[in-house]
């Protein structure tokens, strides 16, 4: 299993003193250190035995070096020590299917089913994962030559060192866990010297909040802890967190702290490992509870995690890899009784669930569910899906595809209550190292959500179904109502070099145009921007993207319909002067052609 969603299943523990293991060998060491699901150690060790040993360095050490960094994620370090295996005469067949699954994890799908080809198992269960990768290469190679449907911005305010993916919303804010945050300087203090999972040599998962809020008319957001007074001092992993309806019930994904361990064994250096379960906690007048384990929800030796309500909050989903599933992990649920507690765990079910893993599980507002999944066809790593119905009667999953999916992993798919803005988690390239969070925005989302438009070529327009269409004929405009159009189409918002925020002369002018449109409640409004000629086309084309949904989401605020808006993202294209490129050009020029513009539809 990838280490991302590893980390969280367990913190496994060891008794063995240093002056004990002093005395072992340098492999001995790297052995106990990977059984103890330490990679980042047992890397480090292994690769000290590999320099040791040079060209004899046996095949097996070869694979758990690159196993390591599969389970760390660090797919370019896995990539080279099966490359050095695949270069060796007596390299098993597998490893040709390890390599592609690397390959499709840095998009180099061409690549990863040649080496998946080359792969030829007898048994059902190596045939069914060939044949599922191959899958997921061919539907890849397709949607990689469609237009995304929009664009996606990693938000830069919420990226560590470490890692972060969003696990739902609150009332205030995007629940986001992260390992990143302890020593940053948040409302409850820095850490300065974190507890630290010694499998990554990473700190300990943490929940926090994110909140944005309007202070004197300029957007503020903060970031802090989670029920602080409650979670601040539990040790070990916080994972994803919930809440009840009122906010009065909280559930969390914690590793147990006390005596309950799993694998627990009386000799050697493992002494077992601390699974992780769903605890609860209850708000009164005097704060939060001291959180519980659900009565049963857990199970001895199985994981738990990854709470979440539905149904009014009526019905838990949750992920387990307990017995009587489809395979590793997979996605449960339980209905609550009528004395408050929870009933008997039920999986979801082998629509959803397959013999692979299932995670990371979200109920939007549109009452879909959705989650990620290796066990269905996808780009490489976790896919993001989506399907409909709820308990163990769901429709086919569907894969978002791109953008929202990549050859990485790709994590959490959170909507906003407003119907049109939403987070995800994803550790592709492009990224600052680890998972970040990625945010996008669309006024017509549910309807591409609920079925995937055609792919579209640049730029992108969009339009909603066709019983309510952008290009419906209305009245024609009277001749003074023409005269406002052509002041509204006259106007240019123009921007700073590389941003997408709106400056204080477009805000003033937008706040004209939403006095005039809320007046002519049947015209709809096409937002054109555009970018200057410097830096990458397809970087252009998102900056554009992100500059069209800046003028959306203020208009939005103003009381405007997000139906009657749409955009085209143009990036570099219809200059309003001779600076394409290579043309030298004054910082007034560019300035030009880094404008939004406006088309009323009627």
């Amino acid at each position: 299993m990838r280490g991302f969603y590893g980390i969280i299943l367990a913190t496994v523990l060891h008794a063995a003193g240093i002056c004990a293991q002093e005395q072992k060998s340098l492999t001995q060491l790297a052995e106990e250190a990977f059984i103890r699901q330490e990679y980042a150690v047992a890397a480090r060790l292994y690769t000290r035995l590999v320099e040791r040993k040079g060209k004899r360095a046996p095949l097996q050490l070869l694979g758990r070096t690159a196993q390591c960094y599969v389970e760390m994620a660090q797919f370019a370090e896995a990539g080279y020590w099966y490359e050095r295996m695949l270069g060796r005469p007596d390299c098993p067949a597998a490893i040709q299917a390890l390599y592609g699954c690397i390959q499709m994890n840095i998009e180099a799908y061409d690549t990863a089913k040649a080496h998946l080809s080359r792969f030829n198992p007898s048994d059902a269960d190596s045939i069914r994962w060939k044949n599922l990768l191959l899958a997921g290469c061919d539907s890849a190679l397709q949607w990689m030559q469609e237009t995304p449907a929009m664009a996606v911005e990693n938000m830069k305010e919420l990226s560590s060192l470490g890692s972060e993916w969003v696990s739902g919303m609150s009332d205030e804010g995007l629940l986001v866990v992260s390992n990143g945050y302890r020593k940053m300087a948040l409302s409850t203090g820095a850490e300065r010297r974190p507890a630290t999972d010694v499998r990554v040599n990473q700190p300990f998962f943490k929940a926090y909040l994110f909140k944005q809020y309007k202070k004197g008319g300029v957007e503020n957001s903060i970031l802090e802890e989670v029920a602080p007074e409650l979670l601040g001092n539990i040790p070990y992993h916080i994972g994803p967190v919930c809440f009840s309806k009122g906010e009065d019930t909280l559930y969390v994904t914690l590793n147990v702290w006390e005596k309950d361990m799993s694998g627990r064994t009386k000799k050697g250096p493992v002494n077992g490992w601390r699974l992780m379960s769903v605890f609860w906690s209850v708000k009164r007048d005097s704060g939060w509870s001291t959180p519980e384990p659900v009565p049963g929800l857990n199970l001895a030796s199985s994981y738990t995690g990854h709470p979440v309500l539905a149904g009014g909050g009526g019905i838990l989903y949750f992920v387990s890899d307990r017995p009587g599933g489809q395979g590793k992990t997979d996605i449960w649920y339980s209905e609550k009784q009528a004395d408050g507690h929870w009933g008997a765990p039920v999986n979801c079910g082998p629509v959803i669930n397959t013999p692979f893993e299932e995670a990371f599980p979200v109920i939007n507002p549109d009452s879909a569910l959705y989650f990620s999944s290796r066990g269905h066809p996808g780009m490489g790593g976790f896919d993001i899906f989506r399907s409909t119905g709820n308990r163990a009667d769901w429709s086919p999953p569907r894969n978002l595809r791109r953008p929202f999916n990549s050859g990485s992993d790709d994590l959490g798919f959170v909507m906003q209550d407003n119907g049109y803005e939403g987070y995800f988690a994803s550790n592709r390239r492009g990224g600052g190292g680890g998972d970040d969070i990625y945010h996008f925005m669309d006024t017509h989302i549910e309807a591409q959500l609920e079925e995937p438009a055609p792919a579209a070529p640049s730029p992108v327009a969009r339009r909603p179904a066709s019983s309510d269409t952008a290009t419906t004929a209305a009245t024609p405009p009277g001749k003074t109502d023409s005269a406002i159009v052509n002041k509204l189409e006259q106007l240019r918002f123009y921007y700073d070099y590389n941003s997408a925020q709106l400056l204080t002369e477009s805000r003033e002018l937008l706040d004209r145009v939403a006095v005039v449109l809320l007046q002519y409640p049947d015209w709809k409004l096409m937002v054109r921007s555009y970018a200057d000629s410097r830096g990458s086309d397809s970087y252009n084309t998102d900056l554009s993207a992100m500059r069209c949904y800046a003028v959306i989401e203020y208009l939005i605020k103003k009381g405007l319909s997000p139906r009657r808006l749409y955009y085209e993202n143009l990036g570099e294209q219809e200059p309003v002067n001779p600076c394409r490129d290579g043309v030298p050009c004054s910082e007034e020029q560019h300035r030009e052609n880094r404008r939004s513009m406006l088309r009323i539809i009627y």
